[in-house]
């Protein structure tokens, strides 16, 4: 049992540290320069199909997700689960958003101003968020051990 509370722990710590990173980084950029995502947004709602960036993301965030479940138990962190729950959130708001994808490609197309400035304020909060999954790689590094 030793070994899967160790895997726990190595995981939570990877997973927190990779996903804070990404978020910092994508954050930043969206911040400081949101036309690029706003025109690959455009294109995709003129087109019609569903922006495959954001599918590949979803489905790789939910394959993490559910290891994390998982691992959530063993030993049962109650801010691990937490947060867990709270990506399985995230997912599920992403996806209904894709899920009404006509109605919003209409809205992408009407008003690509508002768009960049949502994708903006979109990478502000990932920037906060970067923030909070520092402090829990950080808390988490200074536990010590499981």
């Amino acid at each position: 049992m030793d070994f899967i509370y160790q895997l726990s722990y190595n995981w939570f710590v990877v997973f927190y540290a990779s996903l804070g990173i990404i978020f910092f980084l994508n954050g930043i950029i969206w911040y400081r320069n949101p036309q690029p995502f706003t025109n690959y947004l455009g294109q995709c709602a003129e087109s019609g199909e569903k922006p495959g960036m954001v599918l590949k993301f979803i489905k790789y965030l939910f394959l993490f997700s559910a290891t994390s479940l998982i691992l959530s138990f063993f030993p049962f962190r109650l801010i691990d689960f937490f947060f867990t729950v709270w990506c399985l959130a995230m997912i599920f708001i992403i996806g209904s958003m894709l899920l009404r994808w006509e109605s919003l490609k209409a809205i992408i197309l009407k008003n690509p101003l508002l768009v960049a400035a949502q994708i903006k304020r979109g990478g502000l909060m990932m920037l906060s968020i970067s923030f909070v999954l520092f402090l829990l790689t950080w808390y988490k590094l200074s536990s010590g051990s499981i």
